[in-house]
């Protein structure tokens, strides 16, 4: 099927259906004589599951915001089979919603060729028979979402996913809330791990909407043990799990299938994930899962994403990973120390933070000095953007910067290059941020998680690190000891 927004394609294929819509042409509207009244709790429940619904059936859905009135037009479209012909008829439902209340309710009927060309329009006749089942259509459709909102999701589905990771699962790995992280495999030249979600819905989609947060809240709690847990795209996807809605069992005889036969085992335990980083990450899950209080739950959850954001962020623009790290601290700090925020600012409020829940009363002055470094230079953009920027590709405008050299090369006016400081600071930001984290989730669902890094490592005086240049013959071979 090729899909062809707002226009006639310059090619298609002869083999294949055509399908036309208009994002920007919103037909006549019609009357719904019956619609439910919906209460405004029950809205944003509903239209989810029209949107669901519509899906399903290959259909389309366009949202209109109006963000000066704040009036969202809402309208889904899909097939109605015709005269021998699944794409004769487009069916349509609109509204618009404001104020938790759905208004402007409306329906329409379009040929599929009347989308084909918009100026070119001709009377189509519908009888009256079809036109009662198209109206009952409608209807059901409007009570599905309905009972959908009102009703639990009974049938299970599994939802798969690839994550890239920077170290290799042996193993399946068995997580709770019905979470199986499969044997890592080597696929497009990535690392890389099959997630299987166990997820009830509705529907495959409404399942894969509740699953897909799962497995963004896995990958966020494995950075706290991995250098990397990212969600991946994957060509060739395998088409075995299908039907999506029967149970299978994960075993070491049907772990292929859930790779792409370009796939192939990773060599090397180098880095391999240890027993205690998989406890971790199965702790973590657990606990903050089995928060009681929602608000809690939803806070501690925008907290590790804050930290989540700035690991994969960082390797783009230090900046951003900066003010991110910066963020997730402060939003700590707000919930430890939030007195000593109101009355000293948010920099006083993270000093104390940090010496209360990293034990760190003897580096309290270390820990001030380095964030008045890192609030009063780190974050301004310029430090990490342009001068960064600069010195990495000036071309002796001054005579004292020089591309292509060591950083540590010194300079008539600096000995030092500032850049030593800001790279220590942040490598301390990066570091100290993931221990409170750690400390402040156990503190919270009052658990105790097995160590994957000591505290005592974390220092906030500046150390000096050497830097090492060193060049080889352009022919043969050099032994470095």
């Amino acid at each position: 099927m090729n899909i062809f927004i707002g226009g006639n394609p310059l090619t298609k294929k002869e083999d294949d259906t055509v399908i036309y819509t208009q994002p920007k042409f919103m037909p006549p509207l019609s009357q719904l004589k019956s619609f439910p009244k919906l209460k405004k709790s029950e809205v944003p429940s509903f239209v989810e599951n029209i949107y669901f619904l519509t899906m399903e059936r290959n259909g389309f859905s366009y949202f209109y915001p109006n963000t000066e009135t704040g009036v969202n037009l809402c309208r889904f479209e899909w097939h109605h089979e015709y005269q021998e012909n699944p794409y004769e008829l487009r069916i349509g439902l609109s509204f618009k919603v404001f104020k938790g209340s759905l208004q402007d309710v409306g329906f329409y009927i379009v040929p599929h060729a009347h989308y084909e060309n918009l100026e070119e329009r001709v009377s189509y006749e519908i009888d009256s028979e079809e036109y009662s089942r198209i109206i009952e259509s409608i209807d059901d459709i409007v009570l599905e979402a309905l009972s959908r909102s009102k009703s639990q999701e009974t049938t299970t589905f599994n939802v798969l996913y690839y994550v890239e990771l920077s170290s290799i699962f042996t193993e399946v790995i068995k997580l709770n809330n019905n979470i199986s992280v499969l044997p890592s495999r080597l696929v497009e030249g990535k690392i890389v791990s099959a997630i299987v979600i166990e997820e009830n819905g509705h529907s495959y989609l409404s399942a894969k909407r509740f699953s897909d947060e799962k497995v963004n809240f896995l990958c966020a709690i494995m950075s706290l043990a991995l250098h990397k847990a990212k969600i991946t795209h994957i060509e060739r996807f395998p088409s075995h799990i299908t039907p999506v809605d029967k149970p299978f069992s994960l075993s070491v005889d049907n772990i292929e299938k859930f790779y792409p036969e370009t796939s192939s085992s990773v060599s090397g335990t180098s880095n391999k994930i240890t027993s205690e980083e998989v406890e971790f990450i199965s702790s973590v899950l657990l606990s903050v899962n089995s928060l009681s209080c929602a608000k809690s739950n939803r806070k501690l959850k925008n907290i590790l994403f804050s930290f989540y954001s700035a690991k994969e962020t960082e390797g783009v623009n230090q900046t951003v990973g900066l003010v991110s790290y910066v963020a997730c601290l402060d939003a700590i700090a707000k919930e430890i120390s939030s007195t000593t925020r109101d009355e000293h600012g948010s920099r006083k409020a993270l000093v104390q933070t940090i010496v209360q829940l990293l034990t760190k009363s003897h580096e309290e002055c270390n820990v001030d000095k380095w964030s008045k470094r890192i609030y009063n230079d780190h974050r301004s953009s310029y430090v990490h953007g342009a001068n960064i920027k600069f010195e990495a590709f000036s071309q002796n405008m001054d005579g004292k910067n020089f591309a292509g050299l060591p950083n540590a090369l010194p300079t008539e006016s600096k000995p030092v290059s500032k850049q030593y400081e800001y790279n220590a600071d942040y490598i301390i930001l990066k570091r100290a941020t993931l221990a409170v984290l750690i400390k402040y989730i156990e503190t919270v669902t009052d658990s105790s998680f097995p160590d994957v890094f000591s505290i005592d490592e974390i220092a906030f005086k500046i150390e000096s690190t050497p830097e090492a240049h060193v060049s080889t013959p352009n022919n043969g071979w050099v032994r470095l000891t």
